[in-house]
């Protein structure tokens, strides 16, 4: 079970940080193909992921992001045109998780951070997760 909420809590990181997600109304970027770099750091060590997404939109919501994602919802959320805060909660496997995360935006970059806590069997422990994303070109 814990393996299993370990890989949960992974995917649910990198969903995050897979650009869209940290969008929301309000949040102005460039759209077009744009890469992002993540750094995972949890108790087994830091993870690196790179990933390239095609957003067609200026801005997007977290809220419509989330609500195919495994019981998670976002309890909180607020933006301008630069920045971007947002709190989520989640419970899969009987295992509730909280997350904070933010990002930053120039139009055609983005910076960001998200931790994820979890409680399980009565051991609390954290993900935390830096990112950082550029347009690199047009949708193809």
């Amino acid at each position: 079970m814990f393996e299993n909420t370990c890989k949960v809590i992974s995917i649910l990181v990198i969903y995050f940080c897979s650009f869209g997600l940290v969008l929301a109304g309000g949040m102005q970027v460039e759209p077009g193909l744009w890469e992002t770099k993540s750094h995972v750091t949890t108790p087994g060590g830091t993870h690196e992921n790179v990933s390239q997404d095609c957003f067609k939109e200026s801005e997007i919501s977290a809220e419509s992001m989330m609500d195919d994602n495994n019981g998670c919802e976002v309890l909180d959320s607020s933006s301008d045109k630069k920045s971007m805060q947002w709190t989520i909660q989640c419970l899969n496997e009987g295992v509730a998780m909280t997350g904070e995360g933010s990002a930053q935006s120039s139009g055609n970059a983005i910076t960001g951070d998200m931790v994820i806590k979890a409680n399980f069997n009565g051991q609390e422990f954290s993900m935390a997760t830096k990112w950082e994303g550029k347009r690199i070109g047009e949708c193809k």
